[in-house]
């Protein structure tokens, strides 16, 4: 703020007459009219209420950081135990038809058996 040569303030880069009445009464931030609290007291109400929800945002995302982390988590466990899962079912079928196998074998084997005891008879 400048004054002028008729004691007004004046801003940088806006003309004289822009300006509001010419009073200049204080530099002080003005107090809404509507508050009856000295503006320290109002201050320190704001300061707190503001640190109030600035606290509880950051908790929050905080929160919400930890459960997307743990939903990463869990999707990249349950896609391994999915792998698992599907090799273990994999191996499970080949050891079944190999089992299927070796019991026709053995079958096959017991009725050679008993055709050669039959023949021999």
């Amino acid at each position: 703020m400048l004054r002028s040569g008729d004691g007004r303030m004046t801003r940088i880069g806006l003309r004289q007459d822009s300006l509001m009445d010419g009073n200049t009464e204080s530099t002080k931030t003005p107090v809404h009219k509507d508050y009856k609290s000295r503006p320290g007291a109002l201050n320190w109400f704001f300061r707190k209420s503001r640190d109030g929800w600035k606290r509880k945002y950051q908790d929050l995302k905080a929160t919400v950081k930890a459960y997307t982390n743990r939903i990463a988590d869990l999707t990249k466990s349950r896609e391994q135990w999915r792998k698992k899962a599907e090799q273990a079912s994999a191996r499970l079928a080949a050891l079944e038809a190999e089992t299927a196998e070796l019991r026709a074998q053995i079958a096959a084997s017991e009725d050679k058996k008993k055709r050669t005891k039959e023949a021999a008879r």
